[in-house]
This record gives C-alpha cells, structure tokens and sequence, in this order.
C-alpha cells in the first residue's frame, strides 16, 4: 500500500509569506495522496477510454489579430488532438497502477460535423462496448472543441506575438447496469509568446504560422489530459504545514526530530513538554505539533483531536482574530477534510 503522506521538503521560514512574522515556526511542503473526485465499482478493473465526439471543423473558432484589429479567421485542423488527450488521460491513469488494464479505443465512433452536440452512449451501447473491448467501465470523451487567437503586435524594432488557446470539453464515465451516468466538464487555457527582432514591424502579415496553432493545440490537448487524471485516480498534492519552535534545551531536541522526519521521536519529546507546562500559548503550539505528528503517520482522529484542542486554546488565550488562531483553525479546516478524504480514499483503494 502507498504511504499517504511524504515529506519531502523543509522549507525556510520566508518560504510561506503568511508565516513571515512568525520567527517561532517552521514550514515543511508535504506531499498528501487524495482520492479521485470520481469512485468506481470495486468489480471495476479495466476500463476503457473512448473518443466520443465529432471533430471540430478546421475554420471555426481561430482568429488572426494583428495590432488590436481583427484581420481574418484561420483555418486549422483539430485533427488526432482528442486522440492526443485520451492517449495522455490514459497513461496517466495507467501509472497510478488503480486499475488492472486501461486501454484506448482507436476506432472513430462519430463522423458528422455536428461537433458541439453531445451524442452520449446508450445502456445497450456501454454493454456492448464492454463486451467488445473486454472492459468493466468506459470513460467517455464527448465534446472537445479548442478556441485559438494568434496576435502581434509590432514594436520598435521587434513584433510581440502570442498564440491563446482555449479547450473545453465534456465527458462521462459508464459501466454496465449504471443508474445516471457520471458526467462532468472541463477546460483548460495556455498562452504562448514569442518575441523576433528580426521581423518586421508595421507589418501587416501573419508572422505565425498555421503549425504553431496546431502545435499550440496538441501541446494543451496533452497536458489537460494528463491534468484531468485526478478525476479517476487518486493522486498527490503538494501542500504546507508548519511546527512551532523555542529555545530550550527540548524544544530544539524535539524541533532536530521534526527536521530529521523523525515524528514518533518527535511525539515523545513534545507530550513531555505539554505535560510539564501550564502556559496556555505553550500548550496551544504543542498540541498543534502533535497534530501534525499524527497526520505524519495518517492517523487523523487524534491529529483532528488535537489540532482543536489547540484551537480552543489559542482563541482563550489570543482571541479568534489573532494571526497564531486564525493559521490554527485553517490547520483544522485541513485536517478534518483529509479525515473525511482518507475515507473516500480506502474505499478507493479497496482497503476495507
């Protein structure tokens, strides 16, 4: 099984700019495992990706702008870029090792031009599909439709260009026997900008050429495929968390611990600390590392427990306004929704 949390960095203090008053704190980036936004059957093991929509015609939505006037609309074939995106979703599922077999479907489903009109798969269809590819679920690409603008600008002695592209879409999940199908949307943007001195300026000629807006496209098909995953695996994110420090002679023991990643040794030199202090502040900082102890080893019922416990304190002792409280009840925001993700998490991982 995967360890759930990882930490891999520790970071300097004026690495979060929220903590930069706080001389006291250290700030790790740790790495959390998140469920899916999507939980399949657990009898789901090979899925299938299909590309389900009508291509998109090569003279709608690509724009040619040259200083701020709208010259002419381009003609640019969308052709293999949904190919690109379920190969892309694909793979990056396939490495998250959550299925037994994920497979891409080749064949073209749909030739009409209708391309902004979702034909979605019928009952019958899904369970044929599934018997014919010999798959459980069928993830469903069906509407995929990109909007380019290619603009330049001359300047002294140089034209600025950049290639915007936009791409939306929509997909459904499927399986045999599905009450209502899963279905979500999706979009993704990037911006390309180029600079040459050699063009040039007051020029009104397309500098770009039509491959760069192609290229644009297979690059953002790619990359949002590849970003969707975390819809149908679960997946890692980067996240802060912080410890409080001080100058005696334990508190830096217990601090060369939590830097070592040693949180267990950790534990014992900061419940030792809270049980020999009466100082509310102190007792708040040392229930809050102690939650981030256990949070360490993906334990979340105490972590929860004692990251409120320290909240509780904090507010007696600062007031709810305070910087040290609100940063506390935004720990406790974090942890109860990981307590509550882990269990979607389990389930997705069949470990029950």
């Amino acid at each position: 099984m995967k360890a759930r949390v990882l930490r891999i960095q520790v970071a300097a203090l004026l690495a979060m700019s929220a903590l930069t008053a706080c001389s006291d704190m250290r700030t790790i980036t740790i790495q959390t495992y998140n469920p899916a936004k999507i939980t399949f059957p657990e009898e789901v093991r090979n899925i299938l990706i299909v590309n389900n929509s009508a291509q998109q015609p090569d003279n709608m939505a690509h724009h040619y702008v040259i200083n701020d006037k709208d010259v002419a609309s381009l003609s640019i074939s969308a052709d293999s870029t949904a190919y690109d995106f379920c190969q892309s979703l694909g793979c990056a599922i396939a490495e998250e090792l959550q299925f037994d077999d994920v497979r891409i479907c080749d064949d073209t489903l749909r030739t009409d031009s209708l391309f902004y009109n979702v034909v979605p798969f019928t009952g019958v269809d899904v369970s044929a599909m599934c018997n014919k590819y010999g798959v459980d679920a069928i993830i469903s690409l069906d509407r995929f439709v990109f909007k380019t603008l290619c603009n330049e600008s001359s300047g002294f002695r140089m034209m600025l260009c950049y290639i915007k592209t936009d791409l939306t879409g929509e997909m459904r999940v499927l399986w045999p026997g599905q009450t209502q199908a899963l279905t979500f949307t999706f979009c993704d943007s990037l911006k390309w900008y180029l600079a040459n001195e050699e063009f040039v300026p007051n020029v009104d000629s397309l500098q770009l050429k039509p491959q760069d807006v192609k290229q644009s496209m297979h690059y953002l098909a790619d990359h949002t495929g590849n970003t969707i995953r975390v819809n149908f695996v679960p997946y890692w994110k980067d996240v802060n968390r912080w410890y409080y420090t001080s100058y005696s002679s334990e508190w830096k023991r217990g601090t060369a611990f939590a830097r070592a990643s040693k949180w267990a040794e950790a534990t014992k030199v900061w419940e030792a600390l809270l049980a020999g202090t009466a100082q509310k502040r102190s007792k708040a900082r040392l229930l809050s590392n102690l939650a981030l102890c256990y949070e360490m080893n993906s334990d979340f019922d105490p972590a929860v427990s004692f990251a409120e416990q320290s909240y509780n304190l904090f507010i007696e002792n600062d007031g709810a306004d305070d910087h040290y409280t609100i940063l506390q009840k935004q720990y406790l925001d974090a942890l109860r929704a990981r307590a509550e993700a882990d269990k979607i998490l389990t389930k997705q991982l069949h470990e029950n």
